[in-house]
């Protein structure tokens, strides 16, 4: 038995215990495999919500609405051996136990806890509450300038170059929301190859394009925006979708920058549902219904574009009304450390939580439906391995529960009715996503129509009164009419300053037209709509610390002899980095195609798209070139996804470092 007056290496016990109660920061203390809560200091109880029998209670029965915000597999690495740190990261939770989350912002530190032997017996969560300065610093650069005027000042030249080749806006439509996010990874904001397209078409179809050109930079931009130009032109001109895949695949072929790009196209139909999918080595889309169960499109996907393939077949399923359909880039599920199904696993995880999630009104997250799920897609898998290695692109489509309905007013030709007409209008407008740059434009137009007729109609019926009418169309359009049943008087020699609404209209909208009748007199005025796309940079992410492995973040290259050939053994990514390391080795070991020659990739780490432009390549070339990959393997998923699947073989043994000579 310890003597009364003995004391820990920390100091007196109940000393530490009050600082512990007293620490202003956040502490968490779990144990065991299921994370027990063995601990928590006031104010993390508070950030939950003081919620009963929390101590004891594991951990994702005890906070469970932070299922598919990616802090669970934090936790679960932290038994493994990693630790995490995240900077400002938006966690919602439910503080007051209503069921609608709540927005905080935590930089938090989440470690191993280990017992004197070194073994792992829980985690230990550290963190700070950031909300207070994210709000600060947000108000004082919404202050300062304009969203568009601080990316111009954060973005270099060629992040620049990489958005003016991509749509700026998406279309407003009257039956379907849409929105896209492109980001790119990395610090130096090299732009790269993804590109994406939200195309109306007759019959109020849509059109959804996501493709990935191989490399990065401005060839990898160029080839991007040469790709895109002749799908939209192909669709614009009443190609089918099989019709356009195949005019993509014609075109990519004549040039090496465009050839092996992937790419994934749909065709919705609103009124019905129906949608027809077809691929080129691209992802499947993911579907996610009202209630946030996922499932991805069972796709057959073609090889690469410009690669000799046969025709994309097209699938076609059928939408209820609410659902989501997400396409998306490689770079979204790609992770070096991860296998392909983990990380669709991840995103069908995080988009089932963003879709089902009831926010508090305070957050800042978007309210619209699919800019919702993009914004809480991405946000959460980049914490998954310190960020994103490749541009991200994600595209979302929401199938309305019920289309836009039309806006009629009829008001009386007063002044007092422009404060309704402004607010009514405003409503409706924001309502069907307008942006708003169109907002100010349209109200400012239609309020100079109503101002027209309120003052210049003359008419015989008491009281006088004037309608506007607004319908959207499937194209994108809104068309916006006012009308008085009176007749414009005569225009007055001279003006003075009045006399230019008529020009200022015109300069608000995309075309005007003035409708003089026996029975009145209308306005009619259209104007696209679109709503911006965010293009931006990945560059600041969570740091997350991992141990470092030779064989899984560097390449090595192994030569077996066999008494009919050789193979070679590829240990580590295969990128952009590495790929002409692995091409040199190739020719050196097959003498340029004189002898035959197997590639093993089943301990390949990470196989991107320059890795498979490059077997696409060699298999044209090399008749006795075959490729190894283990079942499971990430390589394996990543050349079946592509096309490359008739080059495979089983290995003929297992992989090892120590198989034979390593060229360096």
């Amino acid at each position: 038995m310890a003597e009364a007056d003995q004391r820990w290496s920390s100091g007196d016990p109940r000393k530490v215990l009050e600082a512990f109660e007293q620490l202003p920061g956040f502490v968490w203390v779990f144990e065991g495999p299921d994370l027990r809560v063995v601990a928590a200091n006031p104010e993390v109880r508070a950030a939950v919500g003081n919620r009963r029998d929390l101590i004891g209670e594991p951990f994702k029965q005890a906070v469970p609405e932070l299922a598919g915000q990616h802090i669970f597999e934090l936790l679960d690495q932290a038994l493994h051996g990693t630790r995490t740190q995240g900077y400002e990261q938006r966690i919602l939770t439910d503080r007051h136990g209503g069921g609608k989350l709540e927005e905080t912002f935590y930089t938090f530190d989440i470690a191993p806890w280990r017992d004197p032997g070194g073994s792992i017996h829980g985690v230990i969560v550290q963190a700070v509450d950031a909300t207070d300065v994210v709000t600060a610093r947000r108000a004082a650069e919404s202050a300062a300038t304009t969203s568009e005027q601080r990316y111009r000042h954060a973005a270099s030249l060629i992040l620049e170059l990489q958005r003016s080749l991509l749509p700026k806006v998406l279309p407003v439509l009257p039956r379907v929301q849409v929105a896209a996010h492109y980001l790119v990874a990395g610090s130096d904001l090299v732009a790269g190859g993804d590109w994406f397209d939200v195309v109306p078409l007759p019959d109020d179809r849509i059109a959804l394009a996501v493709g990935d050109v191989v490399g990065h930079g401005a060839a990898a931009a160029a080839a991007m925006g040469q790709l895109r130009a002749v799908a939209l032109q192909a669709l614009r001109s009443g190609s089918t979708l099989s019709q356009t895949l195949a005019v993509l695949d014609d075109f990519a072929g004549h040039s090496t920058a465009t050839r092996a790009a992937t790419t994934c196209i749909a065709v919705l139909h609103p009124v019905t549902g129906t949608l027809e999918v077809a691929s080129h080595a691209h992802p499947p889309p993911l579907l996610v219904d009202a209630a946030g169960n996922t499932t991805f499109m069972p796709l057959t996907p073609a090889s690469p574009l410009g690669t000799r393939s046969d025709p994309a077949t097209v699938h076609t399923t059928r939408l209820a009304a609410g659902d989501v359909v997400l396409l998306y880039t490689d770079g979204l599920i790609e992770r070096p450390h991860r296998s392909l199904r983990e990380g669709a696993h991840s995103l069908a995880t995080a988009a089932s939580a963003a879709r089902h999630d009831t926010l508090h009104e305070n957050t800042s997250v978007p309210d619209r439906l699919p800019d919702r799920i993009c914004t809480l897609v991405t946000e959460r898998l980049m914490l998954a391995d310190g960020g994103y290695r490749d541009d991200i692109t994600i595209l979302a489509a929401y199938l309305l529960p019920e289309p836009v309905t039309p806006l009629h007013l009829t008001l009386p030709a007063e002044p007092t009715a422009l404060r309704p007409l402004r607010r009514q209008l405003i409503d409706w407008l924001s309502t069907i996503g307008t942006s708003a740059e169109d907002i100010s434009d349209l109200i400012h137009a239609v309020g100079e129509a109503a101002g027209n007729a309120i003052e210049h109609a003359d008419s015989s019926d008491s009281p006088a009164a004037f309608s506007v009418d607004a319908v959207l169309d499937g194209d994108g359009v809104v068309h916006l009419t006012c009308a008085d049943r009176g007749r414009w008087r005569p225009a007055v020699p001279d003006p003075g300053r009045r006399g230019r609404g008529l020009a200022m209209i015109r300069g608000l909208v995309d075309h005007l037209e003035v409708v003089r009748t026996d029975v009145g007199t209308g306005l009619r005025m259209r104007h696209r709509l679109g709503r911006p796309t965010i293009v931006t940079s990945g560059a600041v992410h969570p740091r997350a610390t991992r141990r470092r492995n030779p064989t899984v973040d560097e390449i090595s290259i192994h030569v077996i002899e066999n008494p009919d050939g050789k193979t070679l053994e590829v240990h580590g990514p295969v990128d952009m980095v590495t790929t002409s390391r692995l091409h040199a080795a190739i020719l050196q070991a097959n003498r340029g195609g004189a002898l035959p020659l197997i590639i093993d990739v089943s301990a390949v780490s990470h196989l991107s798209s320059a890795g498979v432009q490059l077997l696409h390549h060699l298999a044209a070339d090399l008749d006795r070139l075959r490729v190894a990959a283990e079942p499971g393997s990430p390589a394996e998923a990543v050349l079946t996804l592509t096309g490359l699947q008739d080059l495979l073989t089983r290995p003929a043994r297992p992989a090892s470092e120590d198989a034979g000579p390593k060229l360096e």
